[in-house]
């Protein structure tokens, strides 16, 4: 008989500050999505200028990369990370329902006691 310990499909290694991380990477990629769709209907009924569309994405491309940035170093455990992921929850607060959730919790798993170093 063959007595072969197989590894599990998915082996979990926890990493420094995974919810955090997981929690920018999420929006981040909400915030893509809600780009594509407002680009989408944008080509479609042709309302806003160009400056007003160059703002409006270059807004939304500035958070994007500030949460895939927060991902990254969060998971690192950088301070930096830390202070830039509390600052980016607060404006995350402000996106009603699911960025305030996101928000809400982002925060917690900020606080001192919840962060890994």
């Amino acid at each position: 008989m063959l007595n072969n310990k197989l590894p599990p499909l998915y082996p979990h290694l926890k990493t420094k500050n995974e919810t955090l991380s997981l929690i920018h990477g999420i929006y981040a990629g909400l915030l893509s999505c809600a780009l594509a769709v407002v680009l989408y209907l944008e080509y479609q009924q042709n309302t806003m200028t160009v400056v007003e569309l160059s703002v409006l994405c270059g807004g939304i491309g500035l958070l994007i990369a500030l949460n895939i940035v927060a991902c990254v170093q969060v998971k690192k455990g950088e301070n930096q990370g830390l202070i830039l992921s509390r600052i980016l929850a607060v404006l995350m607060l402000l996106s009603f329902p699911i960025g305030t959730v996101l928000g809400a919790f982002a925060l917690w798993k900020s606080l001192k006691s919840q962060w890994d170093i």
